[in-house]
């Protein structure tokens, strides 16, 4: 089959044969030469072919010519890091949404599902494979995210790593999040680390402000990249090393300028582009995907090109496949975007092995799920009592540490205040946004589960819950009211996965998330309006989250990214790994 795709476009390529695409008068973005070129560009059997000068009298005769009107024509994005399961949506509809804003290949860390069970990993690896996108899987080593601190629904060994390698589409190890584990030497981390160099796997990084001879300790074990710096300083040190730096572009504020860090370097190959997943669902339906970030290098002073490679040859380069895409160029694989302009990177068509992208394209049929992947919530049902957090004092006050959500980031920080005790219990104070929280083992059915304190949702009253708690995907629960609280998480219980908003008693909004209890294969456009009336109940209660799921999702239980988390087994310093108590 590849033997005869071959000889096809060499016939093509030595004006022997029929293209069957030919697209003229196209500005080509040249990623070698950071050169934009009036080529034509002829495509026989799904591989780019020839590349010939406009105005030239030798050009190819084609099934099909497109004119592209003197827009830019770009290499198919390529998102260097993204969780699909980050977006809600299951693989094959997300697929169908990012391939029409340009991005036509990921590398997908499967962290997410793969915490909710391996039998859900390998499924939704199943998924992936039957989907559009150009996938590059990595299987995650760290799961749960941090062991010592939370339970999942799975535990990853060197066993099960070597199992999931016979899934479809597998190319590495995932980030190696945890990287105080790493430091510990603890042994069934190495033993992955370790199998995956022998075998010449790529192994991708996760490790926020470690810098140092910590740093090139956990650079020895062979990871590649990492995209958690929030410094420059951290970032050049890390380029300095070798590691491939990721910025990521998505619905977050991040801590650097993009042309700080791009300006300060002598040769950008080793800087890659990623979304991480963290887009809101929002804006990759309405506003884009890679060719967003791509917008957003721009706007941040990098030169339009040099964004152009981030989201491609770089990509392509460093995980090994830049023989098979990642530019437009004789032998590659035809996928390529035509852009209004290279500043707002506006998509005027998408071209995946040289056929263009329509909008029948979004009718492939759904991956049909088991049922035991469809059913992973197995906890108990709980009461308000539940919800009861016992003061060391029967009446006064104490001082508790805060979980303060910083907006639009995915950080917390760490505040010290003081809070009313009466009758033994600490009590939540909607007046200075101090709102319970909680986070429960949904996996097993008499599962630890913790209490704590968080300010930043902002809601004067009701409860605010969901199965999707990074990274462990526990049920976690924000609320101002116990009984409201305890009939949220009951409401999640009930439909096996996703969030419910509920005040004073009633349920105002629910959206359902079955596929291992973070994720739905309905039409986007229709989870979409789903999540909308669940944000405007949320905002009807007081909540001033610019999007409350998303930050019910990561930024509460994340025990990987400062400051202060927390997990079901309780409150969490995450760049210390350590646990610390509540009350001061």
């Amino acid at each position: 089959m590849q033997m005869a795709k071959n000889m096809r476009a060499m016939d093509v390529a030595q004006g022997k044969g029929r293209a069957d695409l030919l697209i003229k008068n196209a500005r080509v973005v040249n990623v070698f030469t950071k050169q934009v070129e009036e080529v034509e560009v002829a495509v026989a059997a799904g591989i780019i072919a020839w590349l010939g000068r406009e105005g030239e009298k030798d050009t190819r005769p084609a099934a099909i010519v497109y004119d592209a009107g003197g827009k830019y024509l770009i290499p198919g994005l390529i998102d260097a890091h993204c969780h699909i399961e980050m977006s809600f949506m299951s693989a094959i509809p997300f697929a169908q949404t990012v391939i029409a804003h340009g991005t036509t290949a990921a590398v997908l860390d499967m962290h997410d599902v793969c915490n909710t069970g391996l039998d859900c990993m390998h499924n939704f690896a199943r998924e992936v494979a039957a989907s559009p996108l150009k996938a590059f899987l990595m299987v995650p080593p760290c799961v749960p995210g941090t062991p010592k601190l939370e339970e999942a629904g799975a535990n990853m060994t060197l066993k099960d790593m070597q199992e999931a390698f016979a899934l479809p589409r597998i190319w590495g190890v995932a980030e190696a999040m945890d990287f105080n584990r790493i430091l510990d030497r603890e042994p069934e981390i190495m033993a992955i680390l370790a199998w995956a160099r022998e075998k010449g796997f790529r192994i991708d990084g996760h490790c926020p402000e470690l810098r140092g001879d910590d740093l090139q300790a956990y650079l020895t074990t062979g990871i590649l990249t990492d995209h958690e710096s929030v410094t420059l300083e951290e970032m050049l040190e890390k380029y300095r090393l070798g590691m491939k730096v990721i910025l990521r572009r998505g619905s977050l504020e991040e801590p650097v300028r993009a042309s700080d860090f791009i300006n300060a370097l002598a040769d950008t190959s080793n800087a890659l582009l990623a979304t991480d997943g963290c887009l809101y669902l929002d804006d990759v339906l309405d506003y884009g995907h890679m060719n967003r970030a791509l917008k957003a290098m721009v706007a941040e002073g990098v030169d339009p090109v040099t964004a152009v490679q981030m989201g491609t040859i770089n990509v392509a380069r460093a995980y090994g496949f830049d023989h098979l895409m990642g530019a437009i160029a004789p032998g590659r694989c035809a996928d390529m975007v035509l852009v209004s302009d290279l500043k707002d990177f506006d998509v005027e068509a998408v071209f995946i092995d040289g056929r263009q992208f329509e909008a029948q394209d979004a009718k492939i049929p759904r991956y049909s799920y088991p049922p035991e992947i469809l059913n992973t919530i197995k906890m108990g049902p709980v009461t308000a009592q539940t919800f009861a957090i016992t003061a060391p004092v029967a009446a006064g006050e104490v001082t508790a540490r805060v979980m303060t959500i910083i907006d639009g980031t995915v950080a917390t920080r760490e505040d010290h205040e003081p809070m009313a005790v009466i009758n033994g219990q600490l009590q939540p104070d909607i007046d200075r946004d101090l709102l319970k929280v909680a986070v429960f083992d949904r996996y097993q059915e008499d599962g630890h589960h913790a209490l704590g304190i968080v300010r930043g949702f902002g809601f004067r009253k009701g409860a605010f819950a969901g199965s999707i708690g990074q990274d462990s995907q526990n049920l976690v629960v924000v609320g101002a009211d116990d009984e409201d609280m305890a009939l949220a998480v009951n409401t999640v219980r009930k439909m096996q996965g996703g969030l419910a908003a509920v005040a004073d008693g009633v349920v105002l909004a629910q959206v359902e998330l079955p596929i291992a209890g973070i994720m739905s294969d309905l039409d986007p456009r229709e989870l979409q309006q789903r999540f909308r009336k669940l944000h405007r109940c949320l905002g009807d209660m007081g909540g001033k989250q610019v999007n409350p799921s998303f930050t019910l999702s990561l930024l509460l239980t994340c025990a990987v990214i400062p400051e202060l988390k927390i997990t079901n087994r309780g409150l969490v310093d995450a760049l210390s790994g350590e646990f610390v108590s509540l009350i001061i």
